[in-house]
């Protein structure tokens, strides 16, 4: 399985994880807003729930998306074990240099 990282590394999956931040929607409205066709939405939204990052509620014919906090907080500690030790290292050369 990709990385959370990778995951949201389309510009797409991105829009569609901002967008059911605080909405659900249906997968044909955001297939609108991102400006996708319904089939490629499709698959950008199978990858973002296999990572966990979406959750799906059928309701009648439509499937309804909306964000999953507990993906969200992976992803978030994945971008920190990430970005941590290389800002660790920026801060410790800045206080080394401004220190001179």
């Amino acid at each position: 399985m990709a990385s959370l990282i990778e995951t949201i590394g389309h510009p797409g999956r991105r829009a569609m994880l901002q967008l059911v931040l605080e909405d659900e929607l249906p997968a044909t409205e955001l297939a609108a807003r991102t400006g996708m066709s319904q089939p490629t939405a499709s698959q950008h939204l199978r990858v973002l729930r296999e990572a966990g990052l979406v959750v799906v509620r059928v309701d009648g014919n439509r499937r309804l998306y909306r964000v999953d906090f507990s993906g969200l907080r992976r992803l978030q500690a994945e971008l920190e074990g990430f970005w941590g030790a290389s800002l660790s290292a920026l801060k410790t050369a800045a206080e080394e240099e401004a220190d001179r």
